[in-house]
């Protein structure tokens, strides 16, 4: 079972390396802008480097967790439950929550902060598992998240947000 949750991390990781690279590309490609000297391609250049990164990061560690033999880290297992039995629920879970995330941002009713923050909450919950001891350090973080990306995104890139009138 850890060698096939390794397997699926790297598949999906490397799937999402792709991508990301994929719209690197296309967003370097974009031309310039005539009033904004960023250009339309900023921001999808950044979010795909960053994400291009992580993904880089995380095929590294799990290449290197399986070759020692160590698919899964023993601290991500809670209250008994081992870590293998735990991750296909919790990413079952993160997919479902960011369908929703992604319905909400269509529906276009419910403001970015209050969506974001929920999102951002929620799934620090579902992957690292629920600590009381942390839930208010995570909502703290959340709302700092979102406030940060809602000025960053409205502000400097200029983009209409959902509940943003």
């Amino acid at each position: 079972m850890k060698r096939t949750i390794a397997t699926a991390e790297f598949l999906v990781t490397l799937a999402l390396l792709l991508v990301s690279v994929l719209f690197l590309f296309n967003s370097l490609q974009l031309p310039g802008g005539e009033f904004d000297p960023l250009g339309p391609g900023a921001a999808p250049e950044m979010v795909s480097s960053v994400l291009v990164f992580l993904c880089v990061l995380v095929l590294t560690r799990t290449t290197m967790r399986t070759r020692s033999g160590n698919s899964a880290s023993p601290e991500s297992a809670t209250a008994g439950e081992p870590a293998a039995e735990r991750t296909p629920r919790q990413l079952l879970f993160f997919a479902t929550l960011l369908v929703a995330y992604i319905v909400a941002f269509q529906l276009d009713s419910i403001h970015f902060i209050l969506i974001t923050t929920a999102f951002v909450f929620l799934a620090t919950t579902a992957l690292r598992g629920w600590e009381p001891r942390t839930a208010l350090l995570s909502l703290i973080v959340a709302l700092g998240i979102s406030v940060f990306l809602f000025f960053a995104l409205t502000h400097f890139f200029v983009i209409r947000l959902p509940g943003v009138y």
